[in-house]
């Protein structure tokens, strides 16, 4: 299944990079709870975990009964948001990934608490659609459940919506969100004249419009065999079926990978249906904080097990967050897993390049040009390795833009460094490098574009400097032909002289210089000739 249009997260900087490999924040912000998973990378698609909390929100409930947060519900979002972003920064994770789900995409004020959480936290939350969350829901229970050969049909029951995905082990083949969360059903269907607190025959009537017919058609066009349950209250209900079945060895033991008999599961929904709180209160294994929710939980529960009628129910303890963790080390180059500095930088920039279609041969032959001009000028510049190295990877990503649009690539090229993953870069380096790219091809760098307001003093006349030479390499592969074998640049008391070996004419390159050497002449106050063949090429008007 191809990728969501909102599948690109926003990735939150919270902590510069201090440990080898890769180790990254998950913060699930679920409509019943805020989940936050940190842990190591030590490939695209192995983890260690280093923290895991969780918060009980129940924001479910108030947004489907008024469509809104209220002020002390988001006075609780900024402060939860906040304790696990400095959580996360504790245990070494150097980015954060915050995705909302069904709460905040009902709330009509989610835009207004999103703002405030990246205006006061810095933290960029990104709300995604029941889609999306049910494709990172299958990468999770993909990873952590072994199907044995079969489809599965997998549902995970948050608290404003339900997953539903169909796949197999390699590929999802189809998914559903629906409306149907514990805290939205708590909401709509709540009746105090019933011992569970929610009226049941409406329920199953809503679900029976809502589900089955979906259910069926998963079923007749996927034939899935088995059913995975993950989740809050599908975990918890499963437990309970467990210590029913096995004894209370359950009662703390991992669920993962464990199948659960369905008479059990059958039998814990019914009295999770019937009783009254004290009553369920005294169930053993239940959890208190889902007391009233369960009820719920277990009448949708009845109607899957009815409608896809699995020959065995497993249990995924992986979801949300797990998926988020997978998807951001799959976007990982395999050197970023070894915690070299250098390598975890270059390795940064080959990737984003590769993903917006880079011409590779133009890209190295600027680099090495701008490489060569940089060696040969250092008495004009005065700048070291780490400028030397800032200007290689500038050149390879300069022309990224075009994936965008040719005209204005330079702008569009500096907006997708600017909200791209760059790991191993600080917040300086960052900024000096999306402005490099901002002013490789035209124009003189000002303080009214804000990466590069953001520079130190010292950082803006690098950045400068390094924009004017790689304008001058990039002007030497003007055609885009690799023409220019080797130069050697002379520099004279007025003007600096770039003496060309090429196996053909550079016309091309001629004009690219002449249209790109003003900054060049302009920051180190000498005029720049371009000679091929002992003739000057590059007249000034």
């Amino acid at each position: 299944m191809p990728d969501s249009l909102d599948s690109f997260a926003k990735v939150s900087p919270i902590s510069p990079a201090s440990h080898a490999g890769v180790i990254v924040a998950a913060l699930d912000m679920g409509s019943n709870s805020f989940h936050l998973v940190a842990a190591r990378g030590f490939g695209s698609s192995h983890f260690e975990v280093l923290l895991k909390e969780k918060v009980m929100m129940r924001l479910g409930d108030e947004v489907a009964a008024t469509r809104r947060f209220s002020p002390a519900s988001q006075d609780r979002i900024l402060e939860v948001v906040g304790t696990m972003a400095t959580l996360a920064r504790g245990v070494g994770a150097t980015e954060l990934v915050a995705l909302a789900t069904a709460a905040f995409r009902d709330a009509r004020n989610a835009g207004q608490i999103v703002d405030a959480i990246e205006e006061i936290h810095g933290i960029k939350v990104s709300v995604i659609s029941g889609r999306r969350e049910a494709e990172l829901i299958w990468l999770a229970v993909s990873r952590a459940v072994d199907f044995g050969g079969q489809v599965a049909l997998s549902a995970d029951l948050g608290g404003g919506s339900m997953e539903v995905s169909v796949g197999n082990q390699e590929s999802l083949l189809d998914t559903e969100s629906h409306p149907v969360g514990v805290g939205r059903i708590r909401a709509r269907f709540a009746s105090p004249k019933d011992p569970s607190g929610v009226d049941p025959k409406a329920l199953r009537a809503f679900l029976e419009s809502e589900l089955n017919e979906r259910l069926k058609r998963l079923k007749r066009d996927f034939g899935p065999q088995l059913m995975v349950l993950s989740s809050g209250s599908f975990l918890n209900i499963a437990r309970m079926a467990m210590i029913r079945s096995y004894g209370t060895a359950w009662s703390e033991a991992s669920l993962n990978q464990v199948s659960v008999p369905q008479d059990a599961l059958a039998s814990v929904n019914a009295d999770l249906i019937r009783l009254d709180s004290r009553s369920r209160a005294r169930l053993t294994g239940i959890d208190d904080k889902r007391l009233d929710l369960l009820p719920g939980a277990a009448v949708v529960l009845d109607q899957l097990l009815s409608q896809v009628r699995p020959s065995q129910v497993l249990m995924s303890e992986w979801a949300l967050r797990e998926g988020i963790i997978l998807g951001e080390l799959a976007q990982r180059s395999p050197v970023e897993f070894s915690g070299d500095e250098r390598s975890v930088k270059e390795a940064s920039i080959v990737a984003l390049a590769s993903r917006y279609g880079w011409n590779e041969g133009h890209a190295r032959q600027v680099a090495s040009l701008a490489l060569a001009v940089f060696d040969q000028t250092r008495p004009l510049h005065r700048m070291g390795t780490a400028e030397r190295e800032m200007l290689y990877l500038a050149s390879l990503v300069h022309d990224i833009g075009e994936y965008i649009s040719v005209e204005g690539h330079d702008r569009h090229g500096a907006y997708l460094l600017e909200n791209s993953r760059l790991p191993g870069f600080d917040p300086e380096e960052r900024n000096q490098l999306v402005s490099v790219v901002r002013y490789h091809r035209r124009g003189v760098p000002k303080a009214d574009y804000a990466p590069f307001a953001a520079l130190s003093k010292e950082g803006a006349a690098k950045a400068t400097k390094l924009a004017a030479i790689l304008r001058l390499a990039d002007a030497l592969d003007r055609s885009h032909t690799r023409l220019v074998d080797r130069i050697e640049v002379q520099i004279q008391r007025t003007q600096v002289l770039i003496f060309v070996d090429a196996h053909d004419n550079v016309e091309l390159e001629e004009y690219g210089l002449r249209r790109k050497r003003q900054l060049f002449e302009d920051v180190f106050s000498r005029s720049v000739h371009l000679i091929q063949n002992g003739r000057e090429i590059s007249r000034h008007a």
